[in-house]
């Protein structure tokens, strides 16, 4: 089972590397990090994030980055460093001919050679502003200091070259190097680093190594984070346990919306946990969670580390709600105070409330193979006009609003109805349409949002659930939305997870961004839990 995520919709960015550059990918990442590429764009640097041949990579002050390069290769930054790849080739058919040149520019950094340099030493070298370092199969660091540069070796050895002489510095040995160039051998102090990365069995093959198990303490940690704020009002939900999320983001950047979801791991700790208050008559309300993501994000921006706490009363929670649906017990609700979202363990500026929607267990795998032969044909999972199953959408003004619900009488070009819903063909096992639409108040007149699936697109249904993403697309106009006769083009994102013993209904997060005419960040969220309503109509075909 794959695990879940939790992703900011609005791109950082404009410019992105192509696949083919890609060198290695973020394996930790804390504070604020990012990486420049070649044409000046910028991306922040999460867990799972590719790095990119010509990356300048940069960590905040509170910042901590480790990589591992296609080469098996380690590397880890300390906070306030600058990197910056300038050179890099390697294929695993031809690990000889691999070539790599790097370059601090400012901090510290530990790392652990990989394939480039084995049998040809000279394909690699790390260079700065003082010194030039080549390596001899090592683990190895090198910081800045008030005199020059500092650099030790942990295991095997490097070579310390300057324009006045070289230097070779074996492990437990250290070298510092002063502005002029001259080279001063001595024991190894250790202050390249205070953590060690440790070479796995697996480095030296085709294989890629295992993770590193500081994260994985490192997640630990969170959790027990948010239970110690959580934990007088609060239990860890159940195995197989979901919430849906989403919220506001306010950063330097202006407001995004983001969503997601998250999938409690009871058993091993990691990579999930989810915290809830069972302790009132509105079902169990999530009082928190903690994410670390277990598969590559599909966005540069997911939220992972990612710990959510709420230690409001109840004063605090609008719009909640619960219900029992084919077994599984359905809570939502709109934390509008008193609660925090932290990531990469720095805390995150929300603008408005912060949805969510919980249930207790999922539509199992078996469940749906069971009703995948029972079924045939498109099934409609929809919204009804009045329902109260959901959180209002939000926009960016901190307004509240409503979803429309599904309308077979109206029913525009391609579509089988408007409003609010969900179609699946489980024949074909996928996402056949989606439509998210909505009224909202901006104080200037009454915003109408339509998003639907992106045109053409169809997704499997395997893709969506239990921690996939579908990408959503559409338009905003009225209110604010529309300036000079011209719409704001929306872009976002939906989750939608099945639950019930016969998939009796879905629950779903959705948000979108976009920038209107002048400039101006429009947003929406929202959560709403859509029930199987049966067969799409055979006229609606």
């Amino acid at each position: 089972m794959r695990s879940l995520f939790f992703t900011v919709v609005l791109c950082v960015c404009s410019g992105f590397a192509s696949a083919a550059d890609v060198v290695g990918s973020v394996i930790l990442s804390f504070g604020d990090n990012i990486a420049k590429a070649a044409d000046g764009s910028e991306r922040v640097l999460k867990r799972h994030s590719d790095v990119y041949a010509s990356d300048v990579l940069t960590t905040g002050d509170k910042g901590r980055l480790q990589l591992r390069f296609s080469d098996h290769s380690r590397l880890a930054l300390k906070p306030a460093s600058v990197f910056r790849i300038d050179e890099y080739q390697f294929d695993q058919q031809q690990p000889e001919q691999g070539k790599a040149i790097f370059k601090l520019l400012q901090g510290g950094m530990r790392t652990i050679s990989g394939k480039i340099g084995k049998s040809k030493p000279d394909n690699y070298r790390l260079e700065t502003t003082v010194a030039t370092i080549g390596i001899r199969g090592t683990h190895y660091g090198v910081q800045y200091t008030e005199e020059g540069v500092y650099c030790e070796t942990v295991d095997g050895a490097i070579d310390v070259m300057t324009d006045i002489g070289q230097m070779r510095v074996n492990a437990g040995e250290g070298a510092s190097v002063s502005a002029n160039g001259a080279i001063e051998k001595s024991a190894a102090t250790g202050q390249t680093g205070d953590y060690l990365m440790r070479k796995s069995t697996q480095e030296d093959s085709n294989t890629a190594p295992t993770e590193n198990t500081q994260i994985e303490a490192t997640i630990e940690q969170l959790t027990e984070a948010v239970e110690e704020t959580t934990e007088s009002v609060s239990s860890r939900a159940p195995q197989g346990a979901l919430v849906a999320v989403a919220f506001t983001r306010d950063s330097k950047k202006g407001l995004s919306a983001g969503n997601g979801s998250v999938m409690a791991d009871a058993i091993s700790r990691k990579p999930s946990s989810i915290r809830i208050d069972s302790r009132t008559e509105q079902g169990d309300l999530v009082r928190g969670f903690t994410h670390l993501a277990s598969r590559p994000n599909i966005t540069n921006h997911a939220c992972s580390p990612c710990v959510l706490s709420a230690t409001g009363d109840l004063d605090a929670l609008s719009e909640s709600g619960t219900l029992e649906l084919g077994g599984a017990n359905v809570t939502w609700g709109r934390w509008n105070a008193d609660f925090s979202l932290r990531e990469n363990r720095k805390e995150q500026d929300l603008d408005g409330d912060f949805h969510f929607m919980y249930s207790d267990s999922l539509t199992t795998q078996a469940q749906l193979d069971s009703l995948a032969l029972v079924r045939s044909g498109a099934y409609i999972y929809s919204h009804t006009s009045g329902s109260s199953m959901l959180t209002a959408p939000q926009i960016d003004t901190g307004a509240t609003g409503s979803l429309n619900g599904f309308d077979s009488s109206v029913v525009p070009a391609g579509r089988y109805a408007s409003g609010t819903y969900v179609v699946i063909d489980w024949d074909a096992q996928q996402v056949e349409q989606v439509s998210i639409s909505a009224g909202i108040d901006d104080g200037d007149g009454m915003r109408h949002v339509s998003l639907t699936e992106e045109a053409g697109v169809r997704t499997d249904l395997n893709d969506i659930l239990k921690g996939g993403e579908l990408a959503l697309t559409g338009s905003c106009n009225g209110g604010q939305c529309t300036v000079n006769g011209n719409d704001t083009a929306m872009a976002g994102q939906l989750t939608f997870d099945l639950v019930g013993r016969q998939a009796e209904g879905a629950v779903t997060s959705y948000a979108a961004s976009g920038d209107n005419p002048v400039k101006q960040n429009i947003t929406v969220v929202g959560t709403v839990l859509l029930k199987d309503t049966g067969p799409v109509p055979t006229a609606a075909h």
